[in-house]
């Protein structure tokens, strides 16, 4: 969703169990989502025009107590782009970890943050468990946000496909553009997984920082 300011947020999440009753769950996350991430008018300041990643988890928990079973939970990470100052701001609900490469650095590492997933914790004590990361990105750094079905494919031997292999592949391919580094990755993870069943959703997200940000196009 793009926000005012020359900001993009971008949400990533997957909830737990699998069916009718997880796809309506997700429609409702996306839902919590865009209404949550809407221009405020009466903000004070810039700052104020939409909540702050974590701020947003917390907003998000509190609204899904109602819907949501007992037993069923959601993990979900939340990243702020801003553009024009070259940085993100992101919170992890209990989702996989980011992984990122570092262009000034030369390489290749996970944010390894802390983060409850939404619905766990049905109390305003929630937000406790929810932190702000921030981070100043540099042209030619690549991030990487997927879901669990990626890393945890399973090969002909059983084993998964893991943290460590998709590592490995960034470290091959950050080079690239983005659409071919996210097509390298599939189809090692195709080829890895060939013949064997797929038991989870796969979502790969792949994303490149420039010097300068193009126009968004509808």
């Amino acid at each position: 969703m793009h926000l005012p300011g020359q900001r993009l947020a971008i949400l990533i999440g997957d909830v737990s169990g699998k069916g009718i009753t997880a796809a309506f769950h997700m429609a409702q996350m996306k839902g919590i989502f865009h209404a949550l991430m809407q221009e405020n008018p009466l903000a004070r300041n810039e700052r104020e025009k939409f909540p702050v990643p974590s701020k947003f988890m917390a907003m998000a928990n509190k609204a899904l107590v109602h819907c949501l079973e007992k037993s069923s939970f959601i993990t979900a990470s939340l990243y702020i782009i801003d553009y024009e100052n070259r940085g993100f701001v992101f919170a992890r609900a209990g989702h996989c970890h980011t992984l990122y490469y570092h262009s000034i650095k030369e390489e290749v590492s996970y944010f390894r943050t802390t983060g409850l997933g939404l619905g766990i914790i049905r109390q305003d004590s929630y937000e406790k468990h929810i932190k702000n990361q921030f981070y100043d990105y540099n042209p030619g750094d690549v991030m990487v946000i997927y879901t669990d079905g990626i890393v945890e494919a399973r090969g002909a031997n059983k084993e998964e496909y893991g943290e460590d292999r998709l590592q490995q592949m960034l470290e091959r391919t950050y080079y690239l553009e983005a659409e071919e580094i996210k097509n390298m990755i599939l189809e090692d993870l195709a080829e890895f997984s060939r013949g064997q069943p797929i038991h989870d959703d796969q979502t790969l997200l792949v994303i490149k920082f420039r010097a300068s940000q193009p126009e968004p196009t509808v």
